[in-house]
């Protein structure tokens, strides 16, 4: 990767983590996911490696987080974005469950019915609200309820 294409992607991921916190405050979620769920970018050259695009967006979200409690919603946003950009029939997904008498939620990504680019199990543990694409089989033990 060129310096030109390195400093373009450290910029890209970061213009695209901007517009998504943006919009979170502006519209719903669904509409959000509407616009985020595009077809494959053709004509665009060679695209990053997601391993790169993961990588830069961790370090912006370390640089400005998102919510002290966790970025894992900017994250997935961002991530579903890209990988939706390069063909992946990649799964949004949300989900909440009970800690200490509280709702904590979760967000990640599903591909082919496993968790994709997510860094540990810790998504097992939530049940599913929102799936986006919705599934009519689900990917793991709580059904998804589509967005």
């Amino acid at each position: 990767m060129s310096v030109v294409d390195r400093y373009r992607l450290i910029f890209g991921t970061g213009i695209t983590l901007v517009v998504i916190r943006l919009s979170l405050r502006l519209v719903s979620l669904p509409r959000l996911l509407r616009w985020l769920t595009c077809r494959p970018a053709e004509g665009a050259g060679r695209p990053a490696p997601l391993d790169k695009i993961v990588y830069y967006v961790d370090r912006w979200l370390t640089l400005f987080p998102y919510n002290p409690k966790g970025n894992c919603f900017p994250r997935t946003l961002a991530l579903y974005w890209f990988a939706r950009r390069r063909g992946l029939p990649v799964q949004f997904c949300c989900g909440v469950m009970k800690l200490h008498q509280r709702l904590e939620g979760h967000a990640w990504l599903m591909l082919n019915g496993g968790a994709f680019l997510e860094p540990s199990p810790y998504w097992q543990s939530f049940t599913v609200t929102v799936a986006c694409p919705p599934t009519s089989s689900p990917s793991h033990e709580h059904p998804p309820v589509s967005a």
